[in-house]
């Protein structure tokens, strides 16, 4: 049994007859007869009652039928999803994002997009840099937009924003709002991001290399960077956070910026994808809004990137 003997079959039973079938694929009657024949045969049944020019469905014929029905139905409606995905009427995009990318730069993108593409949906996962990472690895997202923790040979990344890091405190907080020094900082509690946060890894580096092993002394561990700034706010010790995170919160005059010359770091994010993996066409209209959205201070990499593979790939 093959595909055009079952399709042969389909025509016959909508169209009640060999001749119509015939034309409406394409092909002579008697291919069509020998399609049933053979079809026939190797079911060990007849399905037709065939009397002059009119044919009838045997009982055998009726629950063929009831299948090919469901089969040829299913068949439409493939070809009609991948007709819409193909033109972005339907479709899927799965993205993980750190706090940062998720909260501060990823709602615009996202806008922007649903105006262009209504129909396409976005799952977001929120998670730490190493997470994230972890979430393309094992393809359960498609595009990721993270740090880069450790750089991974499986995976493709490319540089779309940096984001100074900054020393905040309460606007209510004894530190002085003059220049400040290490020493002033030496036994002020800190509050740090979980392990696996790009953040984390930064800061601690910079620790050591001002302080050694002497600070902090006394500290606080928090997954989410919300609650570190709402620990600040409230008087509890300080934070180093990335800039963007905080603007809202000094402008409204509850957390201050410590002038700390020696505090020069950046975190550095990246557009993350799986490496030989083919982006579905949803996936592929959304890089191009991260490609053209002015809050990000690299996204021209990331339309160098684009222009470069659609000239490989006209």
């Amino acid at each position: 049994m093959n595909f055009e003997q079952i399709k042969a079959f389909h025509k016959v039973a909508l169209t009640g007859s060999f001749t119509k079938a015939a034309g409406e694929l394409f092909v002579t009657q008697p291919a069509v007869s020998q399609e049933i024949k053979t079809l026939e045969t190797f079911l060990g049944t007849r399905l037709f009652h065939r009397s002059g020019k009119t044919v009838q469905l045997t009982a055998e014929g009726e629950i063929l039928f009831s299948y090919t029905h469901r089969l040829f139905s299913l068949h439409e409606e493939m070809e009609s999803l991948f007709s819409r995905s193909k033109n972005l009427q339907y479709g899927q995009i799965k993205i993980g994002s750190t706090a940062l990318m998720g909260t501060y730069f990823l709602p615009e993108m996202i806008g922007r997009f649903n105006r262009k593409y209504p129909r396409i949906e976005i799952d977001l996962q929120m998670g730490n840099s190493s997470q994230i990472m972890q979430l393309v690895l094992e393809g359960l997202v498609d595009l990721g937009f993270s740090g880069m923790i450790t750089h991974h040979a499986r995976l493709d990344c490319i540089l779309i924003h940096q984001e100074r890091l900054v020393m905040v405190a309460s606007s209510r907080h004894a530190l002085p709002s003059r220049k400040i020094s290490l020493e002033d900082l030496s036994e002020v509690p800190f509050i740090w991001r979980e392990k696996g946060t790009q953040t984390r890894k930064l800061v601690g580096k910079w620790f050591y290399k001002q302080f050694r092993s002497r600070y902090p002394r006394k500290s606080i561990e928090l997954q989410s960077m919300e609650a570190a700034k709402r620990m600040v706010e409230e008087g509890f010790g300080i934070t180093v956070i990335p800039e963007t995170a905080v603007k809202r919160e000094i402008s409204a005059g509850l957390l201050r910026r410590l002038p700390l010359e020696e505090l020069n770091v950046f975190n550095s994010y990246y557009l993350i994808s799986l490496k030989g993996k083919r982006l579905a066409r949803a996936a592929e209209a959304f890089e191009k809004v991260v490609a053209n959205t002015p809050l990000l201070s690299f996204s021209e990499n990331l339309r160098t990137t684009l222009e470069r593979e659609a000239s490989r790939n006209p």
